[in-house]
């Protein structure tokens, strides 16, 4: 069973889900809780409110959006990916606060460099965002290519985190 805990944020509340294995997934900021929970039902069915699951991590969250430069270090579920997409996410969160990567790249990384394509397909089913950053990865333009989650939210947390000019 699912279970969830809300962070907040200047931008609204967002929600850090848990499986029994660990991480399961993360919700963006939400402008209104209807959306919230909206969001959360679309992505994860209906998991459990319980305030005292993830507090560090929902602590650590609040302070990343408030242009902290933290470090995440937790368990994540990996049972709902595939080998590869554990294997990007891995590498991926290798990826430091404040610092980039080109799809190219990251696939090199993989040990799969011609991959690039694939890399951004496993991207864009990440269920981690900010945990495993996939808001760093840009194309080898230098610009900041595609991006599955809502609207301008890459270029938001990558201004926050010094990479873009505000």
């Amino acid at each position: 069973m699912k279970s969830f805990n809300i962070y907040k944020t200047e931008w609204g509340n967002g929600a850090v889900v848990f499986s029994e294995k660990g991480l399961a997934g993360i919700v963006f900021p939400q402008e209104n809780e209807l959306q919230l929970e909206k969001e959360i039902a679309e992505k994860f069915g209906k998991p459990v409110y319980r305030e005292d699951l993830g507090k560090e991590l929902c602590s650590t969250l609040g302070r990343y959006f408030a242009k902290e430069h933290v470090q995440f270090d937790y368990q994540v579920d990996y049972s709902k990916v595939t080998g590869f997409e554990r294997t990007v996410y891995e590498t991926l969160m290798a990826i430091p606060y404040g610092e980039t990567i080109t799809y190219k790249e990251l696939a090199g990384r993989c040990g799969r460099p011609g991959a690039a394509r694939a890399v951004g397909n496993a991207m864009a089913k990440n269920p981690y965002p900010i945990i495993v950053p996939c808001h760093r990865v840009l194309k080898s333009d230098g610009s900041i290519g595609g991006w599955s989650g809502k609207r301008g939210w890459k270029e938001r947390l990558l201004t926050l985190e010094g990479v873009l000019p505000r």
